[in-house]
């Protein structure tokens, strides 16, 4: 009778070869790469909320700078308004007073002439 250790070496050499699966490592791998991908997205995640938290924030100071330049705009835009219709105005008082000196001039030489003095025109 064969004994129990010469069974087992028996039965060991008459087996099939096969690799042991270890399904532990396999699952310990499979855990490890699912908690990189999930870090992966809370980090992709993080930095997409913070540039967007960012650019809003740069998005309100350009609206309140563009409100500012607007307003500068408006009031550059009435002073030259204000300018041309000021310039319009005095180049009427200017034509005015032009049409009033040549008729005060044509007088001067009315006078001078029914005086009988030779008149000093410009």
């Amino acid at each position: 009778m064969p004994s129990a250790n010469g069974t087992r070496t028996l039965k060991l050499a008459s087996a099939r070869l096969e690799f042991r699966s270890d399904r532990r490592l396999t699952e310990a791998l499979h855990i490890a790469a699912v908690a990189a991908l999930i870090f992966l997205f809370i980090m992709i995640g993080q930095r997409l909320y913070v540039d967007s938290h960012a650019s809003g924030a740069e998005l309100r100071e350009l609206k309140q700078q563009n409100a500012a330049l607007r307003t500068d705009l408006s009031r550059a835009l009435i002073e030259l308004e204000l300018e041309r219709s000021t310039r319009a105005a005095l180049a009427r008082q200017v034509a005015e007073l032009n049409e009033e000196t040549n008729e005060l001039e044509s007088r001067l030489e009315f006078f001078n002439a029914q005086s009988g003095r030779p008149g000093k025109v410009r």
